[in-house]
């Protein structure tokens, strides 16, 4: 039974809405992932997985009824039930009840009151409520799994979230049992055993390739290299770049083991990363949080090592390493140091921050760090000679200074040099099979900043003096030398707001947004108000919306979403916007006049309305 402590979930009535009270938390979600990480891993038959499903889901979502469904090339057959309906189930053809619409639409189903959709209901249905998933990779549509309840309103997103991730890593876990059994089922093309099982691995690479990231756009000045190759099509090495703003942190993960029981565990540990650096964790607490979540889940004598760094904007870092490799500083004057702290490997012992050293150290134009496992190292030739440390770095030189003459530049694209890197590493080995999965990660601090960031200032300084055309000259010109230095990308965005240029400001506020990974409150409004600003309402409603998911307390975002709804005439949903805002925020005396002067209005009135609003947002 599932090992999580939370309350019965109730369905209430408040302020004539219904209201979900009880379910999973925040804090259950995490947990539970790695809950149905440890279950799939453990189960060697195709039915007994179907049958752990059923389980799982009823433990999970407190249902009534699941249904599992699988594709036979023309129907969606129902293979696996809680409980048999009435009417009994039967065959569905594509788009028929709310499992064929999720089939042929690709896309997760809520439905919160089934009497809503009669077109989804057969005679004498119970059902009242359901989330429904389709069961997929990226060309291939296996089924479907609905979780249904007799209770109307019984769901929410948070539901439909993890029921997503459920049906990921039931596809994963069916790769593994089929390959177990050794047999295709009764519904698998017509194919050999072997070709289906290789087909099969290549199903759970592709939902595995959903969390590796293989081209990460740059991030103010620094550029990313990446190589990652599973042994037998899925890994436990595992890397991943996550972007706040001022900060970018990446780790580099190696799982004992190989195949589909090490790639499950990647996939909690992705999750897992991404929640503890999105909470603004530090690294040694990053650490022993994934120790203290992960050790317990983990499929019995698995562990893992980890190596994690903290870029800052003014390139300093950070690091801390768990038992994994040595990080490697390759410096611009062609000194080398192997970064090290004090740390142990995951999963194995129960940890402390303490347990954990953290460093210090900078990024110099033309630095480049590089974080890789053991695949790389460990790997022998035919004399049974190990690759090493040693080959690994001179073979970044040698490549480095051989791309440098072909392209006749000063500076090189560093996905080139992580590829010309490998392909000396399999020259090496010789025709040998892989001893190991291999993941790389490389880090380059673009050389030609030296150039772009005096440009920036300078550009500054001409504003401040109000010389803007000068500041432009100069922020365009360190844009064209290196277009993802966040802050003159945002220092453009705001200077043409100012000059009522906002298609370009859009532009460049836009690409902030996406370079620097700042996901705020005030960044988002921004860009919201820009948008509005170009006539974009649909586009701006978007954003503004965003703004508020990170703050629903920021008026200006508020006044500004419901503005856009007057813009398109739309008055109740600005009113809601305003009432919204001011539940947030009760004491807000400038919503509560704002709402007041939009309560009753009529359409002549509109323009001047908005033009109150925007008074009162400015």
């Amino acid at each position: 039974m599932i090992e999580l402590k939370y309350g019965t979930r109730k369905v209430i009535s408040f302020r004539g809405a219904k209201k979900v009270v009880g379910g999973l938390s925040d804090q259950n979600k995490i947990a539970v992932l790695l809950y149905i990480s440890k279950e799939f891993s453990n189960v060697g038959r195709e039915e007994d997985l179907f049958d752990k499903l059923i389980t799982l889901c009823k433990e999970i979502f407190e249902c009534n009824n699941t249904t599992l469904r699988l594709w036979d090339g023309e129907l969606l057959v129902p293979v696996k039930y809680t409980i048999e309906t009435i009417p009994p189930r039967r065959n569905l053809k594509p788009e028929e009840g709310y499992s064929g619409e999720c089939f042929t639409s690709k896309k997760p189903l809520i439905i919160p009151d089934l009497k809503n959709t009669p077109q989804y209901l057969d005679n004498d249905e119970t059902t009242s409520s359901v989330i429904c998933v389709p069961i997929s990779h990226k060309d291939e549509l296996l089924g479907t799994i609905s979780v249904e309840s007799d209770t109307a309103f019984f769901y929410k997103e948070d539901d439909l979230e993890i029921l997503e991730a459920l049906g990921a890593q039931l596809a994963l876990a069916l790769t593994g049992v089929r390959l177990i059994e050794g047999l295709m089922t009764a519904r698998a093309r017509e194919a050999a055993i072997l070709t289906q099982l290789e087909w099969d691995l290549k199903m759970g690479r592709n939902v595995q390739s959903q969390i590796l990231q293989n081209s990460i756009p740059p991030w103010n000045g620094i550029y990313f290299g990446t190589h990652y190759e599973p042994m037998v099509e899925v890994s436990g090495d595992y890397f991943d770049v996550v972007k706040q703003g001022n900060t970018m942190t990446a780790i580099v993960v190696d799982v004992s083991g190989h195949g589909i029981p090490a790639a499950l565990v990647t996939m909690a540990i992705h999750f897992h990363f991404q929640r503890c650096v999105i909470q603004g964790l530090g690294l040694a607490e990053i650490m022993e949080q994934m120790g203290e979540s992960l050790k317990p889940q983990l499929p019995e004598s698995t562990y893992f090592t980890a190596f994690i760094v903290r870029i800052y904007h003014d390139y300093s870092f950070s690091y801390v390493n768990g038992g994994h490799q040595k990080m490697i500083h390759f410096k611009k004057d062609k000194t080398v140091e192997e970064l090290d702290t004090i740390g142990v490997p995951l999963g194995i012992l129960d940890v402390k921050k303490s347990d954990y050293e953290e460093k210090f150290g900078v990024m110099n134009p033309g630095d480049y760090l590089m974080m890789f496992t053991d695949g790389f190292t460990e790997q022998k030739d035919k004399m049974f000679e190990q690759y090493g440390g040693e080959r690994l770095i001179n073979s970044f030189y040698s490549n480095q200074e051989n791309l440098l003459k072909e392209k006749n530049l000063g500076n090189l694209f560093v996905k080139d040099l992580v590829k010309q890197i490998h392909l000396e590493w399999k020259e090496f080995k010789s025709g040998q099979s892989n001893n190991d999965d291999l993941a790389m990660l490389l880090l380059q601090c673009n050389i030609s900043i030296e150039d772009a960031l005096p440009l920036y200032r300078s550009a500054k300084l001409s504003a401040s003096k109000k010389n803007n055309s000068d500041a432009y000259n100069l922020a365009l010109k360190a844009y064209q030398i290196d277009p993802s230095l966040k802050d003159n990308l945002l220092f453009l965005g705001k200077m043409y707001y100012n000059d009522g240029n906002y298609s370009e400001s859009v532009k460049f506020i836009d690409e902030y947004i996406k370079t620097s990974g700042e996901d705020t409150a005030i960044i988002h409004y921004l860009h919201g108000k820009a948008l509005f600003n170009c006539e974009k309402y649909p586009e701006s409603k978007r954003v503004l919306k965003k703004s508020l998911s990170c703050d629903h307390t920021f008026t200006k975002s508020s006044l500004l979403l419901a503005k856009c709804y007057l813009k398109e005439n739309a008055i109740p949903k600005a009113i809601k916007t305003l009432q919204q805002g001011i539940k947030s925020t009760p004491g807000n005396d400038v919503l509560k006049s704002s709402l007041k002067k939009l309560e009753g209005i009529n359409i002549t009135r509109v323009e001047t309305i908005e033009s109150e609003i925007l008074l009162a947002e400015n």
